[in-house]
């Protein structure tokens, strides 16, 4: 019972801290987006959405290493097993300097083909330094970057998020000066290099007085894994290497396709929209990356069915949160992008809904990646996400040719449709809790009918106002924002997983809450 408490109160505090900071970040982001378009304009808008994703590819979301390292450290962190830990921390060290060394490798030979991904109709000045900074960016941050992997599998994330937050803040302060002062690119990406590194080293140092056992330099070195211990490892970052890079070419080749095919001055109003999407998902995956590691300190028990159990809460919160999520994206995405940045960068109500439903179906699968990541089955899904990625691309330039960057976002809809959506749930339950997932996707069905028939209800109350205003965004937020998560609380009132939440969380809370203001 203790354990459990313990995993709800770190669960709780990381989920509060990082919901804290992300509000900060995300208002600074908008605001340095606002300027950014008023001073640069389009055109240098898409090329900072077109390196982007071409470094998020290049880089390869580091290879999964991350995940298999932070997997391998829930036992001798449950165990305070120092020596263990020392070996592992030492190991992801050595890796990362081999990647940062790769990444530079492999984006330095890319720098002849620049022209080829840039589809302008005026040839961009300075293309190739700016590429160079961002491939700097990618690089630096993966310096002293294991020391944070540590803190995540320790359930510690929100000392991560908190420094994070300081440079974060400084980093988008800064650039909106530079950008108001000098107008120069440049400057602007000089300014990311440093606050990446300057963050890397931070981490470092806060990182080592948290575990000062990781001080001495001498016996971290001669820490080493077993043979056997390696292979077990490398045969994870194999199966997760071949998920993720599948992931990256899904997830992240769309700028460059649009690029390509339709232009990159499209890229960068295309970019506005995942620019908010990102926001939003950053926000989700607080909740989910909170509770990460508690899941994986409980998968170390035996007990499946109370491990079941705390998948069906978690897969009620999930949908609930991205149901509400998506609904409000919806119908207020539109309008925010024509109050902020102006009518010019809205794109299309069909775009804008399978935008949308990208953004929902990958959310969606959040408990299941969960509980592949903290029980290890990296392997049994490692094909599946090849197939996806292989799909995207092909059914990307046959209907990017066809409908432009609607085709391009359908394509990567019907991909994961045809693949992920239901293959990874069939592995998760066949493999790790020896059942049927036909009570899963049931759930799931139930919950994509409340997102639709919630979508189109709260649209059609919607539906005859006129060119938006502050005052009618504001109201659409209200409403958006009352009616769908009443539409997900008359749908769950009643299940078993409510009432786990409303009993261990909510109630507690509340408690706590009228002992505060009693005390005052």
């Amino acid at each position: 019972m203790e354990k459990n408490k313990s995993r709800i109160y770190n669960s709780t505090k990381n989920i509060a801290f990082g919901f804290g900071n992300q509000i900060l970040i995300t208002l600074l982001n908008f605001a340095s987006r606002f300027i950014f378009i008023k001073i640069l304009g389009e055109e240098y808008l898409g090329i900072n959405g077109l390196f982007s994703n071409i470094l998020t590819v290049l880089s390869l979301a580091d290879l999964g290493i991350g995940n298999a390292i932070t997997y391998s450290m829930y036992k001798p962190l449950a165990e305070g097993n120092k020596e263990k830990i020392s070996a592992l921390m030492n190991f992801y060290r050595k890796m990362y300097n081999i990647i940062a060394v790769a990444v530079t490798v492999i984006g330095l030979c890319m720098l002849p083909f620049l022209e080829l991904l840039v589809n302008t109709e005026q040839p961009v000045p300075h293309l190739h330094i700016y590429f160079i900074l961002f491939l700097a960016d990618s690089v630096v941050s993966y310096l002293l970057a294991n020391r944070s992997a540590i803190l995540t599998a320790d359930q510690k994330l929100y000392i991560t998020k908190a420094y994070q937050l300081v440079f974060q803040i400084l980093k988008s302060i800064f650039q909106i000066i530079v950008l108001l002062i000098t107008h120069n690119f440049i400057f602007y990406l000089i300014v990311q290099v440093l606050s990446t590194f300057a963050s890397n080293v931070c981490g470092a140092i806060i990182t080592k007085k948290i575990y000062p056992f990781l001080n001495k330099k001498a016996e971290l070195k001669k820490a080493e894994l077993k043979k056997s211990e390696k292979k077990k490892i490398f045969g994870n970052i194999k199966s997760v290497f071949i998920y993720k890079i599948s992931g990256v070419i899904l997830n992240n080749t769309d700028n460059i396709l649009i690029s390509v095919i339709v232009g990159t001055v499209s890229v960068g109003y295309y970019s506005n929209y995942t620019m908010i999407v990102n926001a939003i998902t950053t926000f989700t995956n607080i909740v989910f990356s909170a509770i990460n590691s508690s899941v994986g300190n409980l998968n170390t028990e035996k007990n499946k069915e109370k491990q079941l159990k705390i998948f069906y809460v978690i897969n009620m919160l999930c949908n609930w949160l991205f149901g509400f999520c998506t609904i409000c994206l919806l119908v207020l995405v539109n309008d925010f992008i024509t109050l902020m940045f102006g009518e010019k960068y809205v794109l299309d109500i069909f775009t804008t809904f399978i935008i949308g439903i990208n953004f929902y179906m990958a959310g969606s699968l959040n408990p299941i990646w969960i509980y592949r990541d903290t029980t290890g089955l990296f392997k049994e899904t490692k094909y599946v996400a090849t197939i996806t990625a292989i799909l995207n691309i092909i059914l990307s330039i046959l209907l990017g040719n066809i409908w432009g960057i609607f085709g391009i976002l359908v394509a990567t809809a019907i991909s994961r449709l045809l693949t992920n959506i239901w293959y990874e749930p069939h592995v998760l339950f066949k493999s790790f809790f020896k059942t049927s997932a036909k009570p899963y996707i049931k759930k799931q069905l139930k919950n994509v009918i409340c997102l639709l028939t919630s979508y189109a209800l709260i649209s059609l109350i919607f539906s005859g106002l006129g060119n938006p205003t502050i005052i009618s965004f504001v109201v659409k937020i209200f409403v958006s924002v009352v009616l769908s998560n009443l539409f997900y609380w008359l749908m769950n009132r009643k299940t078993e997983e409510y009432q786990y939440i409303k009993e261990n969380v909510l109630l507690k809370y509340i408690q706590k809450i009228k002992r505060i203001l009693h005390r005052a």
